[in-house]
């Protein structure tokens, strides 16, 4: 069959242009008179759909400013659609998981408090440069961090004599797919980690990313979990989960893309417009200036390069292009050949 098309096609091809197909030129210039005459009735359509959608988006986008009760949401309707497909017996998997990811997240905000903490005074001043101590929020503060830490002891022990004993998880028995599935969009959804990616991307100094790891990693975030929501909907729709499958569409595939990852790329392809006009600085030119970026003072790995000859990070001079179209240094517009 491979061979006689290879055959034929080359003499239909040549054979159409010794006798061209008289029909031809009528048939586009049909298409495009209808084309002239839908062009007004679809417009008016979508105008009027327009119109009928914009309450829903302001709804929509109302409902995206609490970002941790929309969060919630969608990790609550992928841990159920998982736990409907992927699950026979285990009605309560979904919750149960949510439950230990968020335990598992608020043991990682503490230890990282603890890591981070530069003030370990248990008292409380009354102003920033007075040395008089407020009692009352002194009390507070302290009874707040033992607090804290007795709830992370206790949890961190629950946790433990959980899994040992084996009791009170008669319901939870995920599968290796289910796991992987609501483990991947937790970790690239949750709000904890998604502050933590970025600094691992950070240490691991990828000269591609120009010091912008955070906007290229919330697109890449963004965009995966929209991505392990989509054939979620079919096989939720196959096993006849009809409403289900309708929410995990309209919440975690359309809303999410639509607003989350939408804003994500649009603010990521304004950095590289912006960027796009200043050179990136060659290794030989790095290694001669022996300098650090005046903007932020850290050491200059790989550099943009302005038309005054000034190099900065490009993330430093993505920043102060929010602000000005001048260079921060010698503060003169900026000039393209």
């Amino acid at each position: 069959m491979a061979a006689y098309t290879c055959l034929v096609v080359p003499v239909l091809i040549s054979a159409n242009y010794k006798y061209p197909a008289r029909w031809y030129p009528a048939v586009v210039k049909l298409a495009q008179k209808t084309g002239r005459r839908l062009k007004a009735p679809c417009a008016c359509v979508l105008g009027v759909l327009k119109t009928a959608y914009a309450p829903l988006e302001r709804a929509e986008r109302i409902f995206l400013q609490m970002n941790n009760l929309s969060t919630m949401v969608f990790q609550l309707l992928i841990f159920t659609a998982c736990d409907r497909l992927f699950v026979s017996k285990g009605k309560l998997t979904s919750l149960y998981s949510l439950m230990f990811y968020n335990v598992i997240t608020y043991s990682v905000n503490y230890v990282r408090e603890i890591c981070t903490k530069e003030d370990w005074s248990p008292y409380v001043n009354v102003t920033r440069h007075s040395r008089v101590k407020h009692l009352a929020m002194s009390a507070t503060k302290i009874v707040l961090e033992w607090t804290k830490a007795v709830t992370f002891i206790v949890t961190i022990t629950f946790i433990l004599l959980t899994l040992g004993l084996e009791q009170g998880l008669e319901h939870y028995s995920p599968t290796f797919l289910y796991t992987a599935i609501t483990g991947i969009y937790y970790l690239l959804s949750e709000k904890t980690f998604i502050e933590l990616w970025p600094i691992a991307l950070s240490a691991m100094k990828f000269e591609r990313l120009e010091g912008m790891e955070v906007m290229y990693f919330g697109v890449w975030a963004r965009g995966i979990t929209t991505a392990l929501a989509v054939p979620l909907v079919p096989a939720l729709a196959w096993c006849e989960r009809w409403r289900l499958a309708v929410l995990v569409m309209y919440f975690c595939v359309f809303v999410h893309g639509r607003h989350r990852l939408g804003e994500a790329l649009v603010k990521l392809n304004e950095a590289r417009g912006s960027l796009a006009r200043f050179r990136r600085a060659t290794a030989e030119e790095l290694a001669r200036l022996e300098d650090v970026c005046a903007v932020c003072l850290g050491g200059m790995r790989s550099a943009r390069v302005t038309p005054c000859a000034h190099f900065f990070h490009a993330d430093c001079l993505r920043r102060c292009l929010a602000t000005s179209d001048r260079c921060p240094i010698c503060v003169r517009p900026y000039v393209f050949c």
